[in-house]
């Protein structure tokens, strides 16, 4: 009699219907040479990151993909990311798969199995597409059948407790890195943030110095004033921009405004006070161009942005402005100066402000220029 046994964990059994061997050579499970279990090497992994938004915190969870591929070494790498979020992916040689989140991600997750599901994300939207997920386990955050949030181990039970209350959050001594190393069980927690660099980016970034006149010799000080509209409270003063700007003119740095179009306003405001030395890389860039004008500084000042994880991964002096966010949460590997302001509600994270002097007016130019000089 035929035993009639079903590896449903073969590789080659696609659940719907016989496999190739079943359907073409009359093999049954227990007699094929062909099964391969799904999940049955250490190294071959099938890995799936959920990291969908903020574009800056896209760029910085990058730093995982250096433990992963040294734990798993031959492990295949799909990440699902916002669609507005995919360029800071691209050209990264440790991804296999770039997924931007739309109406085929569901299909996408039917179709695949993993091994591993990593999702850092709280967001109701990530936690339902690891839960939809095919996969061995997660790691990070998922849902169970009533909604509750599945925190992987203790690290994730205590990043979930800090995301739910601010005074957790604010007293809060560790790294973003830190926190989501730990989460993800990855051999240690400073692996750089990855920021590749396109050869046609660089080469525009090149010739925009030409056409204004800047030797790439030149110290360059890049200025990033604004901070996009959801955090209009990591913004600082306009007027410490432009007086930093001012000051390192006259000491013959040029210097380079960086943004995009959210920012536009502060840079146009900074541009109107015709300052010699002061330029502006402009606000139509797109990702990889704008990383390849971050590329020309030596040092870059901005708050805690989108701008500031890309200086870091392109391995810049940073000096970084910090408010309403964590100072502490911002790995800048010992390449930079963090300033916070001086208020006792720091680290509040409101989105709105109706003290007269908020946490930000309190930096002071400078506290803000010695710290620049430091690396010019």
């Amino acid at each position: 009699m035929k035993n009639f046994t079903v590896n449903s964990d073969c590789s080659n059994f696609p659940l719907d219907r016989p496999c190739f061997y079943q359907k073409n050579d009359d093999i049954l499970c227990e007699q094929c040479n062909q099964y391969k279990k799904i999940s049955n090497s250490q190294e071959n992994k099938r890995i799936l990151i959920i990291k969908l938004g903020a574009m800056g915190d896209v760029l910085r969870t990058t730093f995982l993909l250096w433990g992963l591929k040294e734990l798993y070494p031959k492990s295949v790498i799909s990440w699902i990311v916002d669609k507005n979020n995919v360029a800071v992916l691209e050209h990264n040689t440790f991804i296999n798969n770039i997924i931007a989140n739309d109406e085929n991600t569901l299909k996408f997750l039917i179709d695949n199995y993993f091994d591993v599901v990593i999702n850092l994300d709280l967001a109701f939207e990530s936690l339902s597409l690891a839960k939809l997920s095919n996969k061995a386990k997660v790691l990070g955050f998922t849902l169970d059948d009533n909604r509750n949030i599945v925190a992987s181990n203790q690290f994730a039970q205590e990043w979930l407790k800090m995301s739910a209350y601010d005074e957790l959050k604010k007293s809060n001594l560790f790294t973003y890195q830190h926190w989501m190393a730990q989460i993800v069980s990855l051999p240690k927690d400073d692996y750089e943030i990855i920021v590749p660099l396109q050869e046609e980016s660089k080469e525009k970034a090149l010739k925009f110095l030409d056409t204004n006149n800047v030797s790439l010799n030149e110290k360059i000080l890049g200025i990033n004033p604004g901070a996009g509209k959801r955090w209009t409270l990591k913004k600082w003063t306009l007027e410490g921009f432009i007086e930093t700007a001012k000051y390192f003119s006259q000491k013959g740095t040029t210097v380079l405004l960086l943004g995009g179009n959210q920012d536009e306003k502060e840079i146009n405001a900074i541009l109107k006070e015709n300052i010699p030395n002061v330029i502006s890389s402009g606000t139509n860039n797109t990702i990889a161009d704008f990383f390849a004008k971050i590329n020309l500084c030596n040092t870059v000042l901005c708050g805690d942005t989108m701008t500031l994880h890309a200086a870091l991964g392109l391995k810049k002096n940073v000096v970084a402005l910090f408010g309403p966010t964590s100072i502490n949460e911002i790995e800048i590997y010992s390449r930079g100066i963090k300033i916070q302001g001086k208020k006792d509600c720091v680290t509040c994270y409101r989105q709105e402000c109706y003290l007269e002097n908020n946490c930000m007016q309190t930096i002071k130019p400078k506290e803000v220029i010695e710290a620049i000089e430091k690396y010019h």
